[in-house]
C-alpha cells in the first residue's frame, strides 16, 4: 500500500545522504545546487529551471528503482555531470546505462569509479559484470582475477569466474577455481559443491556428480541438499537401486542425528520440548524416500514412485501429504480399489483433512456419480475454503449433477436453492484461482455461463484461450457467450479469427458456418464452410444439423428436411436438432409430425419457452382447420 509519509522520509533520508556526501568532499557549491538555489535565499525557483542535483538524482533513483531506466537517464545524467565523483549517483547512472544497453559509457563510469578507489571489491565485481555483458570476457576475468589478488576472494568472486571459464568450456578450471574455495572458505562448503554440481550438470557431465557429492558429503554429512542432489543424479542417471540405498542411508542418519537423546538422560525430557528445533535447514519435510518418489512422478516414472510409497503407507510411515499424493496417484493410475480403501484410511486417521474428502469426491465423481460426490467436496470446502482446487470440484460436479437445474428458465424453490448456492461456490473460486489456471479459467467460464452471467464467463474463456491446448475450444465458448450477450460483432470476429489460426479445422468452420445461418447472413460462404467441415466428417451429426438449418434458412425445405433426418439419424435424443427438424415439419406443413417432434426436443431438454410457444401456435392452427 502506497505510503506518503514512508516515502516522505525515505526520500528526505537520500536527500540527506547526499547532501552529506557533498559536504564532506568540501563541495559547497554542489550543495547549494543540490538544494536548487544559490546563495540568495529569496530566489524563486523558475519552472524552466532544471531541478538541483539532488532532485534530479531523487527523481532519477526512483524512476530507476521503478524500472523506468530510460526516463531516469536524463535526470542521472544531470546530477552525474555537476558531481561525477559521488558514488551514490555514479553508481545510478552507470545502472541505468547499463539497463538501456549503453555498456561502452556504463564501462567509462565504472572505469572512473575503479580508477578512484582502486582496492573496491564491489566496484571490481560490477565492471566485470558489465565487460561480461559487452563481450569483454578477458578483462571480465581480469577484473575478478585482481579481487582475488587483493585477498578477496569471496565464494560470490570465485563463483562468478568460474561461470564465466565453464561458460566457455573451460570445466577442468572452474571446477579448480571453486575448490580453491574449499579452503579458503569452509563454511560454505556446502553451497561450493552445490555450484560444482550445477556446472558439471550444464556441461552434460551428469556421471561426474554423484562422486562429487560422496566427497561432499565425506565432509559435510549434516547439509540434507547434498543427500538429495545425489539422490536426484544416481535417479536420473537410471541407478534406480543406489538412489534407494541413498535415501535410506539419509533418512537413517537424520533419523539418528535430528534428537539423538528424545528422552533425556534419565528419560525425563518432553518430545514438545524439541519438536520445534530445526538443526538441519533444508530438511525434507517428510522423508528422503518421499522426495525420491516425488523425483520420479516428476519426471513421468509413476510406477517407481508407487513403488517407493505404497510399502511406507502399508507400514504406516507415510504423513498426511504423501499419503494424499499416493491416493490421487492411485486413482490416476486406475487402482481405485487400492486408492478408495487408502483414502478411507486417511479420512480415519486425519479427519479433518480438507483434501482428504475432496479424493473422496473424486472417488464418486470417477464412478459418474456427480450427486454423491457433493456432500463430499461440501465438507472439502468447510474444512479448506481457500483451496482453489476444492473449489473448482464442487463448482464442476454441480454443474454437471444439476445441469438442467441451472438451467431452468422459472426455477422451482428448490432449484432457486441450487442456483445460489452454485452461485457463490463459482464467486468465491473466482476469487482463487489464478488467472494462469488456464483450466481452472475454462470451468470458470463455464460456470457463469450456466449462471447467465455471460460478461464474465467470456472474459474467462479470453484467459482460458492463452492456453494453446483450450484455445480452439475456449474461443468457440467465447463467441457463444457474446453471441448470447447480442454481441453479434464479437462473437464473429472470436470465430473469425479461429478460422484464420485454424482453417483447416472442421469444427471451426462448422461453428462459423452455424453462426452465419443463426443470424441469415452470407449463407452461401455458410453453406461452403459446413460443407468443407462434412468433408472431413461426413457422418457427423452436428454438421448434418448446421447443413440442414443453412437449408432452412436458404427456404429449401426439402433439402433441409433430408440433412435434419440424417442428423437425427445420428444424435437421435439431440433437442437442438429435433427442435429445427420440428420447424423444417411445420414449413412443409406435416403438422402433427413437427408437434410430435418438438414435445421429443422438450422431453430432451430443449428450450421449454421457445418451444413451447410454438407448439402452442402449431396447435392452435391445427384446431382452426379443424
Amino acid at each position: 500500500m502506497h505510503n506518503p509519509l514512508k516515502q516522505f522520509l525515505s526520500v528526505r533520508m537520500m536527500t540527506a545522504a547526499l547532501f552529506c556526501t557533498l559536504f564532506l568532499t568540501g563541495d559547497f557549491a554542489g550543495i547549494c545546487l543540490a538544494y536548487g538555489q544559490d546563495d540568495d535565499p529569496t530566489i524563486i525557483e523558475d519552472e524552466d529551471v532544471p531541478p538541483g542535483v539532488a532532485s534530479s538524482w531523487i527523481i532519477g533513483h526512483q524512476l530507476l528503482v521503478e524500472g523506468n531506466s530510460a526516463e531516469a537517464l536524463p535526470f542521472l545524467h544531470q546530477a552525474y555531470r555537476a558531481h561525477p565523483d559521488v558514488i551514490l549517483i555514479a553508481m545510478d547512472f552507470q545502472a541505468a546505462l547499463a539497463n538501456e544497453g549503453y555498456l561502452k559509457d556504463a564501462l567509462n563510469v565504472m572505469d572512473s569509479l575503479v580508477s578512484a578507489w582502486p582496492d573496491s571489491q564491489s566496484f571490481l565485481l560490477r565492471r566485470s559484470a558489465l565487460n561480461l555483458s559487452a563481450g569483454n570476457r578477458d578483462k571480465a576475468l581480469e577484473d575478478l582475477r585482481e579481487i582475488r589478488r587483493q585477498g578477496h576472494a569471496s565464494v560470490d568472486v570465485l563463483a562468478a569466474e568460474a561461470a564465466i571459464l565453464a561458460r566457455d568450456g573451460e570445466i577442468s578450471q572452474a571446477l579448480d577455481v571453486l575448490r580453491d574455495g574449499l579452503h579458503l572458505h569452509p563454511e560454505r562448503g556446502r553451497d561450493i559443491y552445490l555450484e560444482m554440481a550445477r556446472i558439471m550438470n550444464q556441461a552434460q557431465q551428469p556421471e561426474s556428480v554423484p562422486p562429487l557429492m560422496e566427497e561432499a558429503l565425506s565432509r559435510y554429512p549434516d547439509e540434507p541438499m547434498l543427500w538429495l542432489v545425489k539422490m536426484r543424479s544416481l535417479a536420473g542417471l537410471g541407478r534406480h537401486e543406489e538412489a534407494l540405498e541413498v535415501v535410506r542411508e539419509a533418512d537413517l542418519h537424520f533419523s539418528n542425528s535430528t534428537h539423538p537423546d528424545p528422552e533425556g538422560p534419565n528419560g525425563t525430557r518432553d518430545p514438545e520440548d524439541f519438536q520445534d528445533e530445526a538443526p538441519f535447514p533444508g530438511l525434507p519435510s517428510d522423508s528422503f524416500s518421499v522426495e525420491l518418489a516425488d523425483y520420479y512422478s516428476q519426471n513421468n516414472r509413476i510406477e517407481r514412485a508407487l513403488a517407493i510409497l505404497q510399502p511406507l503407507a502399508e507400514e504406516g510411515n507415510l504423513g498426511l501429504r504423501p499419503s494424499l499424493w499416493l491416493g490421487r496417484l492411485l486413482l490416476g493410475t486406475g487402482n481405485e480399489k487400492d486408492g478408495v480403501e487408502l483414502i478411507d484410511q486417511i479420512l480415519t486417521k486425519w479427519p479433518d483433512a480438507g483434501r482428504g474428502w475432496f479424493l473422496r469426491g473424486k472417488v464418486e465423481e470417477g464412478a459418474g456419480n456427480w450427486n454423491g460426490a457433493i456432500p463430499h467436496y461440501r465438507k472439502a470446502v468447510d474444512l479448506d475454503p481457500y483451496d482453489p482446487e476444492i473449489r473448482l470440484g464442487i463448482v464442476r460436479a454441480m454443474l454437471v449433477a444439476w445441469e438442467r437445474d441451472l438451467r431452468a428458465s422459472t426455477p422451482d424453490s428448490a432449484q432457486l436453492v441450487m442456483i445460489e448456492e452454485f452461485k457463490v461456490q463459482t464467486m468465491t473460486a473466482a476469487t482463487l484461482v489464478s488467472e494462469k489456471d488456464t483450466e481452472g479459467q475454462m470451468m470458470l467460464g463455464y460456470a457463469f455461463r450456466a449462471l447467465k452471467d455471460l460478461d464474465r464467463a467470456a472474459w474467462r474463456f479470453s484467459l482460458a484461450a492463452e492456453n494453446s491446448d483450450l484455445r480452439l475450444n475456449a474461443l468457440i465458448q467465447k463467441s457463444i457467450c457474446h453471441d448470447e450477450n447480442g454481441e453479434e460483432a464479437k462473437a464473429r470476429n472470436a470465430l473469425e479469427i479461429l478460422r484464420r489460426e485454424y482453417p483447416q479445422d472442421p469444427e471451426v468452420a462448422n461453428s462459423l458456418g452455424y453462426f452465419l445461418a443463426e443470424k441469415g447472413k452470407d449463407l452461401d460462404l455458410a453453406e461452403g464452410l459446413v460443407r468443407e467441415a462434412l468433408t472431413v466428417d461426413p457422418g457427423n451429426g452436428a454438421y448434418l444439423d448446421s447443413l440442414g438449418w443453412v437449408m432452412y434458412r436458404n427456404g429449401r425445405m426439402e433439402d433441409a428436411f433430408d440433412y435434419l433426418i440424417q442428423a437425427v439419424n445420428v444424435l437421435p435424443d439431440d433437442p437442438v436438432i429435433l427442435e429445427h427438424l420440428g420447424m423444417v415439419l411445420n414449413e412443409l406443413g406435416q403438422f402433427s409430425e413437427a408437434v410430435d417432434v418438438l414435445k421429443r426436443s422438450l422431453a430432451g431438454g430443449g428450450d421449454p419457452e421457445r418451444i413451447g410457444a410454438l407448439i402452442s401456435d402449431i396447435e392452435k392452427a391445427l384446431e382452426e382447420k379443424e
